[in-house]
């Protein structure tokens, strides 16, 4: 009788759980089989007059934020809705005041990141340039006011400190529990990958990743993780193995840990500048930003691209 019932709450149990898990919206961004990239949304999010770099998608996949910056401004963020097999006409998101950019939206959908060059209240920045993380909540009405993340997250430059030291821009998560951000934390000398967990109120110390590059001097930037949690996909400048100034590089999750990076392939990286890498919520789709290279360190002007996931083969990278 007892193992009856045992079975029985099992089966139960097993029902309550799936239906608690967020379903993954698989939405077909194109008509056509994307092998190799093309501009996202063209015309619509990635124009020719702008740049557009570093998208998230709402849970549902049918909203975008994304950057962009026109030639003679500062980037902010803008938002653009799915409805009918295309994207609306994006309009720029209310809550972004300065200059704004990497908002991302955690996959239960309850907060909503950005990085913000606008000033922590009563914490004024006293180096050359500073960024910092900023956070929403969902609410009934939308999205609460922007609040900045506490330390050990955000930290305001000190006199005479210049960028890239304690710049934070972005954060990510893909189970809602567990927190990355790339920064270069004050008195380290290179931009690494550090990791946090997040209770809904507060964060913990964030602990270094360290051997992502057998050399520690190449920065780890950007850094996302593949939906089904296997891979930890970021860009570099200058790191082995690159196809230009900076290109985007994945390590695969091991029983140790991460592995070695390795560059994502030629699909992605050339002899232009490729960063900012994303996944759509159901992982079918790549999204990363490339900006030609003019050489002399001048770029033109950054689009969105994106291509079919399965296209990268990365599983293959690591054979």
């Amino acid at each position: 009788m007892k193992k009856i019932q045992l079975i029985f709450l099992i089966a139960v149990f097993g029902i309550t759980a799936c239906k608690n898990e967020p379903e993954i919206p698989e939405i077909p961004y194109s008509q056509e089989v994307v092998s190799s990239p093309i501009p996202f949304a063209e015309g619509i999010i990635s124009t020719v007059e702008n740049s557009e770099f570093e998208l998230t998608f709402s849970t549902d996949g049918r909203r975008t934020y994304f950057s962009r910056r026109p030639p003679e401004g500062k980037q902010m963020i803008y938002v653009s809705d799915f409805k009918d097999g295309t994207w609306s006409v994006p309009k720029r998101a209310d809550f972004s005041t300065d200059r704004d950019e990497t908002a991302f939206i955690t996959p239960n959908g309850q907060f909503l990141f950005f990085g913000s060059e606008r000033p922590i209240p009563g914490k004024p920045n006293k180096g050359n340039f500073d960024m910092n993380i900023w956070m929403m909540e969902k609410t009934e009405k939308g999205w609460s006011e922007p609040k900045p993340l506490p330390e050990p997250i955000n930290a305001a430059q000190v006199e005479n400190e210049e960028w890239p030291s304690s710049n934070n821009n972005f954060l990510f998560t893909h189970d809602d529990e567990t927190f990355y951000f790339t920064s270069m934390r004050r008195g380290t000398k290179s931009i690494k990958l550090y990791q946090t967990t997040f209770d809904g109120h507060d964060f913990s110390e964030p602990q270094v990743i360290d051997g992502i590059f057998e050399e520690d001097k190449y920065w780890v930037y950007s850094a996302v993780i593949s939906p089904d949690g296997q891979f930890l996909v970021f860009n570099s400048y200058g790191a082995p193995g690159g196809s230009g100034g900076e290109d985007i590089f994945v390590s695969k999750k091991t029983e140790k840990g991460w592995s070695r990076a390795r560059p994502i392939g030629e699909v992605v990286n050339s002899k232009d500048e490729e960063s900012s890498p994303r996944f759509s919520r159901d992982g079918k789709y790549f999204f990363f930003s490339r900006a030609e290279n003019l050489g002399n360190y001048e770029y033109g002007e950054w689009d969105i691209f994106f291509v079919e996931t399965e296209y990268l083969q990365l599983d293959k990278i690591f054979d």
